[in-house]
């Protein structure tokens, strides 16, 4: 972008000047907020990637409106944060909710992706500055690459929408895996496990989770009998989905296109899974509301039979 064609004032638009650069941002970062004292100017530029030369003549531009302030003098000058300046206090409390938008941004991605069949993940900024994309570059297991794009972009799509930003999702194998850029940031690593949270909350959800796996494992075990179960939970998911379910709707759509699609054994095969997509899709399986009563009945007695 050319410089501004008319000029204006400093005195009544200091903000102008203050905030008129990347360069002056990245300064303003490093002394008030990462450093928090006085910072020489080679290793302001160092921190900011910035050129010796341009890194001093933006401090003196930011001494010159009250923003930072020089200490001492000849080569040993550094330059700090103003003691007194009118919005010092403010742009620290803009740098603090930066990076606690960036830590948010990047708990919330490692909750995403900390499933068991998630090798490594990384994180890497689109090159086009005008659009709020990230890449998302996972290395899973074999076995689960069918799967876990769309997985990921269910489990993804709440972080989507928090920070307003797209997700563009690249799964590999370990096999065909790329090299993990240098510039690249590392959500998920070797040797990561995923976090068991032993909150009562969390075991208590971790129970139902269970029991759902050992309702699961009984219908499974009821479909090798009865083929009209599956046809059954077809015709159920239709109807829910005909009269609209809302935001369990995207599962439902799931239910749908496996049950039009999977054969028997691999519908037994995904009902019993513990895989992290099998644990969510049991959370809205059709089966159970299908049954009659009797059959209710025969898979509660077999599920308190095998406690």
């Amino acid at each position: 972008m050319r410089p501004p064609r008319v000029q204006r004032s400093r005195l009544k638009y200091p903000l102008d000047v203050v905030l008129g650069s990347a360069a002056n941002v990245r300064l303003m970062r490093v002394v008030l907020h990462e450093v928090g004292g006085p910072v020489s100017v080679t290793d302001a530029a160092r921190m900011a990637g910035l050129s010796t030369t341009g890194t001093r003549k933006a401090l003196e531009l930011l001494a010159g409106v009250g923003v930072v302030v020089r200490v001492g003098t000849g080569r040993a000058q550094k330059y700090g944060p103003t003691g007194d300046g009118f919005f010092t206090p403010l742009l620290n409390q803009l740098f603090q909710q930066e990076q606690r938008q960036y830590e948010e941004l990047f708990r919330s991605l490692r909750e995403a992706v900390g499933m068991p069949e998630v090798r490594n993940a990384w994180l890497s900024e689109c090159s086009d500055p005008a659009t709020r994309s990230l890449e998302l570059d996972v290395v899973v297991d074999a076995k689960a690459l069918g799967w876990i794009g769309p997985e990921l972009r269910t489990r993804l799509m709440p972080t989507e929408k928090r920070f307003d930003i797209i997700i563009e999702i690249n799964a590999f194998t370990r096999a065909d895996s790329p090299p993990i850029p240098a510039d690249a940031a590392l959500i998920w690593g070797p040797g990561e496990e995923v976090v068991r949270d032993r909150s009562p909350g969390a075991q208590a959800y971790a129970q139902s989770v269970e029991r759902s796996w050992r309702m699961a494992q009984a219908i499974a075990d009821m479909m090798k009998s009865d083929l009209s179960l599956a046809r059954r939970a077809l015709q159920y998911t239709n109807m829910l989905l005909h009269e609209g379910q809302g935001t369990a709707n995207s599962d439902l759509g799931e239910w749908r296109q496996l049950l039009e699609t999977y054969s028997g054994e691999r519908l037994r095969d995904l009902l019993i899974s513990r895989s992290s997509r099998a644990d969510r899709l049991r959370r809205s399986s059709p089966f159970f509301a299908v049954l009659t009563p009797d059959e209710r009945d025969r898979l509660l007695q077999e599920i308190e039979g095998k406690r």
